[in-house]
């Protein structure tokens, strides 16, 4: 009978961590504010590359409403701000920061963690001048998604992650953000970092964050 409860005592002792463990790994996001004043048209109009970034973060508001805009649900049936071939939704947005790596889960407008490492500079790779930004969005394509398309496969996944790095841009703008689509990164350690398979391709990055004082 000691031998039982001890048994149990430790079972639940492993159930409530676990718990608590994964409710560490989520981030609920608050709701996107969609209330931007600035129209599509003058986003356009001011839309430009930026390479000069303050270390100030992101609130979670501002980065919920840019992820939101980047490939977020826009309508009841599941779809997204970004269209995709054949609605694979084969991209998904990393975003990393100082504090490790999280993917965003646009179904229930979540990050989940990935790893507590900071990743920033591999993403930077040759370009260190922009590692220093305070958030990264690191767009990558799961081309089993979009099945054995031959060549054109991984010309879809451009296209899709094109679409993507187009809202980011624009977000940014309409938001008082920075940003620059880089196609630049050190895609070994990173594929390693994030634990991704071979399926996965890193099409583009943005980083992210206010402009330098």
């Amino acid at each position: 009978m000691k031998d039982f409860m001890r048994r149990w005592i430790l079972l639940s002792c492993v159930i409530v961590f676990s718990s608590w463990a994964f409710a560490q790994d989520i981030i609920r996001l608050p709701a996107p504010d969609k209330s931007a004043s600035m129209t599509l048209f003058q986003a356009l109009q001011d839309r430009h590359s930026e390479r000069s970034f303050s270390e100030r973060p992101l609130s979670l508001e501002t980065l919920s409403s840019l992820l939101w805009a980047a490939t977020g649900v826009n309508r009841t049936d599941g779809h997204l701000t970004a269209p995709t071939a054949v609605n694979a939704q084969d991209i998904s947005v990393y975003v990393a920061t100082k504090d490790g790596v999280s993917v965003y889960v646009p179904a229930d407008n979540t990050l989940r963690k990935v790893t507590s490492t900071d990743v920033r500079k591999s993403v930077a790779d040759r370009q260190q001048g922009v590692a220093n930004a305070p958030v990264f969005l690191i767009v990558v394509s799961d081309l089993a998604r979009l099945g054995d398309r031959g060549d054109r496969t991984v010309i879809l996944a451009a296209e899709d992650a094109g679409y993507v790095s187009q809202n980011i841009c624009l977000a940014c703008t309409a938001l008082g953000l920075i940003t620059v689509p880089r196609y630049t990164m050190d895609r070994d350690a990173l594929k390693q970092a994030l634990g991704l398979t071979d399926s996965h391709r890193f099409m583009i990055n943005h980083p992210v964050g206010y402009r330098a004082e």
